[in-house]
């Protein structure tokens, strides 16, 4: 993937926050973005999130797609320590991949009191270069070449 560069000018209080779109299945993004379909996606807003290993979207969003379910659970570690919680797949759309999008696995998490809508974890991060620039408070965020 080469793709484009996004610069978030501003970090404000929450840090880098990026527009995106969650899709049901590769078919139903090939077929919006084709002009041929007018299958259910969600538009988002994710923050960058280098401390998180895996990505996850708030729950209403995966309700609302009605995205597949894994059978088990994922545990993750964070503040709160060990969680249990529910896995899902979907297609990640980011307008620095350009013309493609990325398979990815989620987790289900509660940001309805956040100014996002979930997280991008370094499960997608692995596929991008950025460079934090804490002179001009801006974010950097590249597609690399695969």
């Amino acid at each position: 993937m080469q793709g484009l560069q996004l610069t978030i000018p501003t970090l404000q209080d929450h840090g880098a926050i990026v527009e995106a779109e969650i899709h049901t299945s590769e078919d139903t993004f090939l077929a919006i973005k084709n002009h041929n379909g007018y299958d259910k996606y969600n538009s988002v807003k994710l923050l960058i999130d280098t401390g998180s290993n895996v990505s996850g979207i708030d729950a209403k969003i995966i309700e609302r797609l009605k995205l597949k379910q894994y059978k088990d659970n994922a545990t993750v570690d964070g503040v709160g320590g060990r969680l249990d919680l529910r896995f899902y797949r979907c297609i990640l759309y980011l307008p620095i991949f350009k013309e493609k999008a990325l398979p990815i696995d989620v987790i289900e998490g509660d940001y309805s009191h956040s100014p996002y809508d979930g997280v991008i974890g370094r499960d997608v991060l692995k596929y991008c270069s950025f460079v934090y620039d804490g002179w001009s408070d801006t974010f950097k965020l590249m597609a690399v070449d695969l």
